[in-house]
Protein backbone atom coordinates (compact mmCIF):
# COMPACT_ATOMS: atom_id res chain seq x y z
CA UNK A 1 0.00 0.00 0.00
CA UNK A 2 2.81 2.13 0.96
CA UNK A 3 4.88 1.46 -2.62
CA UNK A 4 1.76 1.99 -4.71
CA UNK A 5 1.56 5.81 -2.90
CA UNK A 6 4.85 6.73 -3.80
CA UNK A 7 4.51 5.26 -7.29
CA UNK A 8 1.46 8.19 -7.61
CA UNK A 9 3.67 10.65 -6.19
CA UNK A 10 6.04 10.10 -8.48
CA UNK A 11 4.08 9.94 -11.55
CA UNK A 12 2.16 13.51 -10.63
CA UNK A 13 5.73 15.08 -10.27
CA UNK A 14 6.61 13.81 -13.03
CA UNK A 15 3.36 15.48 -14.89
CA UNK A 16 3.72 18.47 -13.39
CA UNK A 17 7.45 18.81 -13.95
CA UNK A 18 7.41 18.02 -17.43
CA UNK A 19 4.24 20.22 -17.54
CA UNK A 20 6.38 23.14 -16.13
CA UNK A 21 9.80 22.17 -17.84
CA UNK A 22 7.68 22.40 -21.41
CA UNK A 23 6.38 25.97 -20.39
CA UNK A 24 9.97 27.28 -19.51
CA UNK A 25 11.14 25.65 -22.55
CA UNK A 26 13.15 23.03 -21.56
CA UNK A 27 13.20 19.61 -22.37
CA UNK A 28 10.13 18.42 -20.90
CA UNK A 29 10.94 14.88 -21.52
CA UNK A 30 14.45 14.58 -19.73
CA UNK A 31 12.27 16.81 -16.94
CA UNK A 32 9.54 14.34 -16.41
CA UNK A 33 12.05 11.53 -15.81
CA UNK A 34 13.56 13.31 -13.57
CA UNK A 35 10.91 14.05 -11.45
CA UNK A 36 9.82 10.58 -11.32
CA UNK A 37 13.07 9.55 -10.24
CA UNK A 38 13.95 12.80 -7.60
CA UNK A 39 10.45 14.48 -6.97
CA UNK A 40 12.25 16.89 -5.16
CA UNK A 41 13.79 17.88 -7.99
CA UNK A 42 10.66 20.07 -9.26
CA UNK A 43 12.02 22.79 -6.25
CA UNK A 44 14.64 23.28 -8.91
CA UNK A 45 12.68 23.02 -11.93
CA UNK A 46 10.34 25.68 -10.11
CA UNK A 47 13.43 28.37 -9.38
CA UNK A 48 15.43 27.52 -13.06
CA UNK A 49 14.78 30.95 -15.42
CA UNK A 50 12.63 30.55 -18.69
CA UNK A 51 15.43 29.57 -21.61
CA UNK A 52 14.67 30.54 -25.08
CA UNK A 53 12.80 27.65 -27.25
CA UNK A 54 11.59 28.29 -30.42
CA UNK A 55 7.60 28.16 -30.79
CA UNK A 56 7.67 28.17 -26.61
CA UNK A 57 8.95 30.99 -25.31
CA UNK A 58 10.00 34.57 -27.08
CA UNK A 59 12.32 37.29 -26.05
CA UNK A 60 10.51 40.83 -24.93
CA UNK A 61 11.63 43.79 -27.20
CA UNK A 62 11.56 46.12 -24.08
CA UNK A 63 13.04 44.36 -21.38
CA UNK A 64 14.78 41.76 -22.85
CA UNK A 65 13.23 39.05 -20.82
CA UNK A 66 12.35 35.40 -22.25
CA UNK A 67 8.32 35.62 -22.10
CA UNK A 68 5.99 33.10 -23.05
CA UNK A 69 5.31 32.74 -27.28
CA UNK A 70 1.51 33.71 -26.71
CA UNK A 71 1.80 36.56 -24.34
CA UNK A 72 0.54 39.78 -25.42
CA UNK A 73 1.94 41.56 -22.79
CA UNK A 74 5.44 41.38 -21.16
CA UNK A 75 4.62 40.37 -17.47
CA UNK A 76 8.08 41.74 -16.33
CA UNK A 77 7.59 45.57 -17.53
CA UNK A 78 4.17 44.94 -18.52
CA UNK A 79 4.45 46.83 -22.62
CA UNK A 80 1.90 45.59 -24.99
CA UNK A 81 3.83 43.35 -27.10
CA UNK A 82 3.83 43.90 -31.33
CA UNK A 83 2.05 41.79 -32.82
CA UNK A 84 4.33 39.79 -35.41
CA UNK A 85 3.33 39.40 -38.70
CA UNK A 86 3.65 36.19 -41.58
CA UNK A 87 3.51 36.08 -44.63
CA UNK A 88 1.28 33.60 -46.13
CA UNK A 89 3.50 30.72 -48.33
CA UNK A 90 0.37 30.24 -50.46
CA UNK A 91 -0.93 33.73 -51.38
CA UNK A 92 1.58 36.17 -50.39
CA UNK A 93 -0.57 38.37 -47.95
CA UNK A 94 0.45 39.01 -44.36
CA UNK A 95 -1.76 37.62 -41.53
CA UNK A 96 -0.66 37.56 -37.65
CA UNK A 97 1.32 34.83 -36.98
CA UNK A 98 -0.45 31.48 -35.46
CA UNK A 99 -3.49 31.96 -37.79
CA UNK A 100 -5.18 31.23 -40.54
CA UNK A 101 -4.58 33.04 -43.95
CA UNK A 102 -8.58 34.39 -44.33
CA UNK A 103 -7.92 34.51 -48.16
CA UNK A 104 -6.64 31.20 -49.32
CA UNK A 105 -7.39 29.31 -45.93
CA UNK A 106 -3.71 28.73 -45.76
Amino acid sequence: MIVSRYVIVQLIAAAVGAYLAGKKGRNWIIWGLLCFVFPLSLIILFFLPRVFATGVTKQCPECGRIIPHDALRCEFCRKDLPIEMVQCPKCGKFVPEGQSCPDCKH
